[in-house]
């Protein structure tokens, strides 16, 4: 199938919806996050990290492929800690990471855009599907686990808005994940409404087909796999994106 013709309404090197533009647009709406600078509106692609989650080595690793997968259409990734006191610096950078940023060419509000990318992301072929899944997840999904015990429960990720849920929940259910979605509600006790969620229940099905970039989520993924099953496959992908990892048991 050849690639879609899509204006994103970012700055980028392609005209085109390549696997590494959807990437990084998976994971600039998984944030929904932008920051205004001297005129000027940035989008970002966040990973970030619990503190101790990923070594030091780990992150720069991660960080290393993403400059590759970035090199490719334009995109300008910064350690965490060289984000302050730049025009990126929009002080949700606290958290171990770092991001990519693309400058908007016209895109200035995510959920006024679904309709159009959503249209050229579903018409595309499923590599270009599973770059923007890897885009979402790769940064800000959770593995719901627990190595002692050996369980394995789902993927999570906190979702920015409803619409932008909806949406990822569209794509991930056309890919053929087990997931659910779980919408903003408030908290019982009072306090900040909790952000919908949306959850992959097919966990080994996505770490065969779909995997991770990030060398900690992986690390953590096959301790999980050691501990449930006693043994844990580790294939390389980075013939799809660099650092790609698959497991399998």
């Amino acid at each position: 199938m050849a690639l879609q013709i899509y204006n994103a309404g970012i700055k980028t090197s392609t005209k085109y919806l390549t696997k590494e533009l959807a990437y990084f647009l998976g994971g600039i709406y998984a944030a929904n996050e932008s920051v205004s600078s001297n005129g000027r509106l940035y989008w970002a692609a966040p990973v970030r990290y619990n503190p101790q989650y990923s070594t030091q080595t780990q992150t720069t690793e991660h960080y290393d492929h993403v400059c590759v997968i970035g090199s490719k259409v334009g995109g300008y990734t910064v350690m965490k800690d060289n984000i302050k006191g730049t025009p990126f610096d929009s002080g949700k950078n606290r958290l171990p990471g770092f991001s990519t940023f693309f400058e908007s060419t016209g895109l200035t509000d995510l959920c006024t855009e679904i309709p159009n990318f959503k249209t050229a992301l579903l018409s595309s072929d499923d590599d270009i599907k599973k770059a923007f899944i890897l885009g979402v997840i790769d940064g800000r999904g959770t593995p719901d686990i627990s190595i002692q015990k050996g369980l394995i429960r789902y993927l999570a990720l906190d979702c920015p808005n409803d619409d932008i849920g909806s949406f990822l929940f569209d794509v991930f259910k056309s890919y053929g994940l087990l997931c659910n979605y779980n919408t903003a509600r408030d908290r019982l006790e009072g306090g900040n409404p909790r952000k919908p969620q949306l959850r992959i229940k097919n966990v080994e099905d996505y770490m065969r087909g779909i995997g991770y970039i990030s060398p900690a989520k992986i690390e953590h993924m096959k301790s999980v796999y050691m501990s449930k099953y006693g043994s844990a496959n580790v294939a390389d992908g980075s013939s799809f994106l660099s650092g790609l990892k698959y497991l399998s048991r």
